[in-house]
């Protein structure tokens, strides 16, 4: 097994990721405008390139478009650690598991974790563009609207899973 697949790395990448999105979260405020109220998630699931203007432009007379552009700069960085992290954890337990259940739920952490990376990375990356071009854009805005729905439902599988996860194998090494 590889050197960096260890425990004391999965905490690292995971808890950081985890830190880092309630950050986000914590932060978000400065985003929520009224043509935007939920803020970044408005730009999320925006759908075309008009909306996605319309909310630029409401947070560029905000003056925030630097930070829509941090804001998704750390996004980017937290969907990396939060991802590793996932997939860490899962291929961790898949190794060590005694019963059959829990390798199985560890393959899937692994799966589950590398798909949200996935559509997270297409949906942040399709928004961070339109704010850098500073123009909206019909496709990147539909990729991302997209790509959100996979991306929250592989994130909530993800972050339950692994904590079951992680208790049933804490339970199976008790026994």
């Amino acid at each position: 097994m590889p050197k960096y697949m260890n425990w004391r790395n999965f905490w690292i990448f995971w808890l950081c990721g985890l830190a880092l999105f309630l950050f986000n979260v914590g932060t978000s405020a400065p985003l929520m405008t009224e043509v935007a109220p939920t803020g970044i998630l408005d730009h999320q699931s925006a759908g075309t390139a008009a909306r996605v203007d319309a909310i630029q432009q409401s947070w560029a007379a905000a003056g925030q478009m630097n930070y829509a552009k941090w804001s998704m700069i750390t996004d980017l960085v937290f969907i990396g650690l939060y991802s590793i992290g996932g997939i860490l954890g899962g291929r961790l337990i898949w190794q060590e598991a005694q019963s059959p259940s829990l390798k199985k739920l560890g393959l899937f952490m692994v799966l589950v974790y590398f798909l949200f990376g996935l559509f997270d990375y297409v949906e942040t990356i399709s928004q961070i563009t339109q704010v850098l071009q500073n123009k909206g854009s019909d496709t990147l805005a539909g990729i991302a609207a997209f790509a959100r729905p996979p991306k929250i439902v592989t994130w909530i599988i993800g972050t339950f899973g692994i904590i079951i996860a992680l208790i049933w194998r804490h339970r199976e090494r008790r026994a």
